[in-house]
């Protein structure tokens, strides 16, 4: 007997069946979670590594390939993606779908790992974290005390940070309103005018002396060295000495034309 013929000889059972079909129906559908922001995470694993100071040519040379080398061997890549930007370097490899997420995030963290000791020396610990589009920060700290607020920003960046990271279970640690120590230059424009110097003079002496460079890695037997031209000045009393120009043969510096300070960064963010 087919379904039609039931539903009409039958139509009692048949309107017995429908209404428990539509009951269980209810109930499921009062049972269903509901989220308006669910949390989708993708077979993938970021890496993120911060050089202070450095150019995005010197974070890519030194932090972003060495990274990409180590984890390109992992199985079931599907591929990497990477960027590099002054002084943080980002490395993303996505799995295949049929990639367990965990197993995953153990091998990238056991791939860094082994990179540490090619890493610059000055170089963060890498943070490594799984993709998920609703990770959002469940808790916010307050750096508060008796000191000026760069001194604040270097303990929180320099320890506080560090310590965080290695508890159990903290995928990231960000720092917020960050207050980084740095050099400006104020130029004198009736000094340059006076002694003959243009912008482009000043601009192109500290491109040409204040930069660095990566220099590959020297490879021993046991050992791997990353090397690095560093030229840039870290103290004002070597960036004063900086040559710019000359007249009459003599050499034009930089403290004849401009004042060095050693001072904060102009203040971009502020966390309260």
């Amino acid at each position: 007997m087919s379904i039609p013929e039931i539903s009409i000889k039958r139509h009692v059972l048949a309107g017995m069946i429908s209404a428990l079909i539509m009951l269980f129906g209810i109930i499921s559908y009062q049972r269903i979670g509901v989220d308006r922001y669910p949390q989708i995470q993708f077979p993938a694993v970021t890496v993120l590594t911060t050089l202070q100071g450095a150019n995005p040519d010197v974070v890519d040379a030194a932090v972003t390939n060495v990274i990409e080398t180590s984890v390109n061997a992992i199985p079931g890549i599907r591929r990497i993606e990477s960027s590099s930007r002054t002084g943080t370097s980002m490395v993303i490899v996505i799995f295949e779908l049929d990639k367990d997420v965990d197993v995953g995030f153990n091998e990238v963290q056991a791939k860094v790992n082994q990179a540490l000791r090619r890493l610059p020396d000055d170089a963060d610990y890498p943070v490594i974290a799984k993709l998920e589009t609703g990770a959002q920060p469940i808790m916010w700290l307050n750096l508060d005390g008796d000191r000026t607020t760069s001194q604040l920003s270097r303990y929180a960046r320099t320890v506080l940070k560090k310590k965080l990271e290695t508890i159990s279970g903290v995928g990231e640690v960000q720092i917020g309103g960050r207050f980084d120590r740095n050099i400006r230059i104020e130029v004198d424009l009736q000094r340059m005018a006076a002694l003959g110097v243009t912008a482009d003079e000043l601009i192109r002496a500290l491109r040409n002396e204040h930069f660095q460079l990566p220099g590959g890695f020297l490879v021993g037997d046991q050992t791997e060295f990353l090397i690095k031209l560093d030229q840039e000045y870290h103290e004002v009393r070597e960036m004063e000495e900086l040559i710019v120009g000359y007249r009459d043969q003599l050499p034009i510096l930089l403290r004849d034309v401009a004042n060095v300070i050693s001072g904060a960064q102009d203040r971009r963010t502020i966390a309260r």
